[in-house]
């Protein structure tokens, strides 16, 4: 059974910079779909960690766009986000000690496509408003100016 979640509207935050690295993040869960489909081992095992390292700097710029804003869940954020890096780490390491890896494929094409809609839609759209409201007219807006909306 194929299980993968895309990209639409509902997931849109109206940070375009955010948005445009959620889309990439459906794409790598597109292409981990793709690569079991293929029976592609070595492109199952390449996608998954770009997915990973991608997904993890992401959520590292988010956190650096709440702290300029003066966001006051940060610190819940960042452990959601910490718990998440936990997560992904130990899909990785089942793939370094050989488990199987189209089985780990599929746990995480479902487990992450879950997790980051949930994400998304609980967590996320509740900095958007206040990160867009308190950096509006500051350096940082200026500075990103070209992502938001």
């Amino acid at each position: 059974m194929s299980f993968v979640i895309t990209w639409t509207t509902e997931f849109e935050t109206g940070i375009d910079i955010i948005d445009e690295q959620h889309k990439r993040i459906f794409e790598y869960l597109e292409e981990i779909d793709h690569a079991i489909k293929t029976h592609n081992a070595d492109e199952v095992e390449h996608v998954i960690k770009s997915l990973i390292d991608y997904a993890i700097s992401h959520n590292t710029f988010e956190e650096s766009l709440m702290e300029k804003a003066g966001y006051p869940m940060l610190e819940p954020h960042h452990q959601v986000h910490e718990a998440f890096k936990a997560r992904a780490q130990a899909y990785s390491d089942r793939l370094a000690q050989g488990e199987d890896t189209f089985r780990v494929a599929r746990e995480i094409r479902t487990d992450i496509g879950l997790w980051l809609t949930n994400h998304i839609k609980r967590d996320d759209k509740h900095y958007v408003s206040f990160v867009k409201r308190n950096i509006e007219g500051g350096f940082v807006a200026r500075m990103l100016g070209k992502f938001f909306r």
